[in-house]
């Protein structure tokens, strides 16, 4: 009775060593097939803003050197953690993306939703840079940011501001501000820029923040840029200042960037292969003209440096918003 239990248990263990080993043979299998069907890509925005638009354009550059569709699909909301929430249910395969911004960060911090955090999902690649004005209506009566923050001190609270999401690194570097100026300002969240633009031309708000604001702030546009969140200033915006140039240093002063995103635990392999993949499509010139219509850059950085710099930043972030 004996040898014939030791016979089993050396028979099933056997059976589960080569269980095993036909798994991981099959995983690498999957792997080395990847893409072998279509990929759903989540946008952390609603549809017709810069970033839906910019994304759209690098998904179609994509798709000619994958050999794969692309479905692009916004899930707006939540600063963006609903598309994370929705991207880290999802199987660690490389057929689920999503993007993600500072913003994201903020947002997921400010409201305690730790499954947002860098350590509950897998950088893919960092692609476009963002810089951010402060934009009011052309027949607004503030010519100046300097003119906007002496009403703001003279009016504490009155002026609205909308901003995407509740909680957003233009936000972020606002509240900055209004300690450094001794003004008090009222913040609008708005889940996508379409609505945020509506509002602002409705006149329900007074200002808003979202980086599509830069193309309607051109010559023949309907609003006119005050101030920019940038690494410095732009040729488009000569005379516009920066939040650096009259601040020093912030967070979020410098504006903000979006990458790509999936589940936790995505194979080395497959990183590598959506890394080169995407590094591709954004030197492709079709993708380059969308970027410069709406004044983002380039601001590449593979899946490493990618990870090394949310960290960083979420170390940033949770720092900044004690002082809150």
């Amino acid at each position: 009775m004996i040898r014939k239990l030791k016979k089993f248990q050396f028979i099933s263990l056997i059976t589960i060593v080569l269980c095993i080993i036909i798994n991981i043979e099959i995983a690498r299998t999957e792997e080395s097939r990847f893409p072998s069907k279509p990929i759903k890509f989540l946008f952390r925005e609603g549809p017709g803003g810069s970033l839906d638009i910019t994304y759209r354009a690098l998904a179609k550059s994509a798709e000619k050197i994958l050999g794969q569709p692309i479905i692009c699909t916004n899930i707006p909301g939540a600063g963006g953690n609903r598309a994370i929430a929705a991207v880290i249910q999802e199987k660690p395969d490389g057929y689920t993306l999503a993007t993600i911004t500072i913003g994201t960060l903020v947002a997921a911090r400010s409201e305690k939703l730790d499954y947002s955090t860098p350590g509950n999902f897998t950088p893919v690649v960092r692609t476009q840079g963002h810089p951010q004005p402060v934009a009011v209506k052309k027949d607004a009566p503030w010519k100046t940011w300097r003119e906007f923050v002496e009403f703001a001190r003279e009016h504490r609270g009155e002026l609205k501001i909308a901003v995407w999401g509740a909680k957003s690194v233009p936000w972020l570097a606002l509240q900055q501000i209004e300690k450094k100026e001794n003004v008090k300002f009222t913040y609008v969240p708005f889940p996508g820029t379409g609505e945020a633009m509506a509002s602002i031309l409705g006149g329900h708000v007074d200002a808003i923040t979202h980086s599509s604001a830069i193309m309607h702030s051109k010559p023949g546009g309907e609003l006119r840029s005050l101030l920019l969140f940038a690494h410095g200033r732009m040729n488009s915006f000569p005379g516009i200042p920066t939040a650096n140039e009259l601040y020093g240093t912030g967070l979020g002063f410098t504006g903000g960037f979006t990458g790509i995103v999936g589940p936790k635990g995505m194979p080395e392999s497959i990183l590598i292969k959506l890394d080169d993949v995407f590094r591709k499509a954004i030197e492709d010139p079709e993708y380059q003209k969308v970027l410069q219509k709406y004044d983002l850059l380039i601001a590449y950085q593979n899946h490493l440096e990618f990870r090394k710099e949310l960290e960083e930043m979420d170390k940033e972030i949770r720092k900044a918003l004690q002082t809150q």
